[in-house]
């Protein structure tokens, strides 16, 4: 039977000896270090007493240069660790597990981590193509906030009010990294805290003039092959989901991704769950089945314009699917957001009586026309927002003309001769 490996930096003493000749006491040991490898260790003294002490105190002295060997060899690495190494770790650390797609019913499995891997795909992707170039060779512990503000702030143009979003989203990735580094040991701070706000460009959200709106149903509705261009012939698909898209303020990815199980019927009314999204991805297109928070699964009360287009659309198509989407294309599967954007694109010219016609302009004309009639809050349950600030800031658009609120300043008026 094998004999039990010592422990490390456990001293093991053989008993003192006395030379007769010359009557100094010696004690012998020894003990493992960090390496593994065995140490023989012996001191003399007067008595055994101090050769005894004189061992112990070598060995403490062995285990203090060992440990301040390891630390000076701790701090060269960690000298050495550059920034670009560093978020290899954090990404790694943060990536969540793979979603596993049928590729029948064209859905993802439910995520088991809190970080979506469509987030992670763009922490990845704004690191790769953003901070990574300008900052990746610099040490961890030598970085400054200096050096992130100046790479932070270069990704926004002032002048032209571009590149917000890149920008913050440089900021807030760079700050979770540096917040790794500090929980691993690398540094004691995080530079990225004291890098100034990112002025962000004022970008009114968007109400489309009830002549537009008409204009935006008519073209969809007219939308006819493009001669000389191959390809399926335009069908009701497009003007169809344009017609949700104003019933109900969703997001495109909700409206592509929406199931006939998705509809109900009570009496004379319709009622449509979210109940998922389109997650389109380079390498990867699915449905998730929740959507992109909390607050966005909802069932909302459909207009009777829907209900008729939704019991054509049921009469014309009742061949099943194994994805039973509402929208399918002519193989049954779910229509990518942005095939449907460069549809409504070519229907529309990208630009109708001079305004811009996105699937967000949509959704921004159905909150104000909302709040403009219930308030904030109803447009925020409408567009399934966590709070109305959020809805107000973004998806409301501002009146020109302040309502007339002066038969309340009568009062305030100086007294009639």
């Amino acid at each position: 039977m094998p004999r039990t490996r010592m422990p490390v930096w456990e001293l093991f003493k053989y008993p003192a000896v006395k030379d007769e000749t010359t009557g100094v006491w010696t004690v012998r040991g020894r003990y493992r270090d960090d390496s593994g490898a065995r140490r023989d260790i012996k001191r003399s003294g007067k008595t055994a007493g101090a050769a005894d002490r004189a061992l112990r105190l070598a060995f403490k002295n062995a285990q203090v240069q060992s440990q301040q060997h390891a630390e000076r060899a701790q701090r060269m690495q960690e000298e050495a660790l550059t920034l670009g190494e560093l978020a290899m770790r954090w990404l790694e650390w943060r990536k969540p597990a793979p979603v596993k797609i049928d590729q029948t019913t064209q859905t993802g499995t439910v995520a088991t981590d809190e970080l979506r891997l469509q987030t992670w795909t763009s922490y990845e992707s704004n690191l790769r193509l953003h901070i990574l170039p300008a900052m990746g060779e610099l040490n961890v512990s030598g970085l400054k906030t200096s050096d992130c503000e100046r790479t932070i702030h270069d990704l926004y143009n002032k002048q032209a009010g571009t590149g917000y979003r890149t920008a913050a989203m440089a900021k807030q990735v760079l700050m979770q990294v540096m917040d790794y580094a500090v929980r691993q040991g690398h540094r004691s701070d995080n530079p990225v805290r004291s890098v100034s706000r990112i002025p962000n460009a004022k970008k009114a959200p968007v109400k489309l003039k009830q002549a537009t709106v008409a204009a935006v149903h008519e073209a969809v509705r007219a939308r006819q092959p493009e001669p000389g261009v191959g390809g399926p012939k335009p069908t009701s698909r497009l003007s169809d989901v344009v017609l949700l898209l104003m019933a109900t303020g969703l997001r495109i990815g909700e409206v592509l991704a929406v199931r006939w199980d998705d509809i109900h019927i009570n009496g004379s009314a319709m009622f449509l769950t979210v109940s998922g999204t389109l997650i389109e991805r380079k390498g990867a297109f699915y449905r998730q089945n929740f959507p992109k928070t909390d607050d966005s699964q909802r069932t909302l009360p459909l207009t009777q314009e829907w209900i008729k287009a939704m019991i054509r659309r049921r009469n014309l198509n009742r061949r099943l699917t194994p994805t039973n989407a509402v929208f399918p294309t002519r193989n049954g599967t779910f229509v990518r957001p942005s095939n449907f954007r460069d549809d409504l694109k070519k229907a529309t010219g990208g630009t109708l009586v001079g305004e811009k016609i996105t699937p967000h302009v949509f959704r921004s004309t159905v909150g104000t026309a909302i709040s403009e009639e219930f308030g904030h809050e109803a447009a925020q349950m409408q567009l399934g927002h966590s709070s109305p600030e959020t809805t107000r800031r973004h998806y409301i658009q501002r009146p020109d003309i302040v309502p007339d609120y002066s038969s309340s300043l009568g009062n305030l008026a100086p007294p009639s001769d």
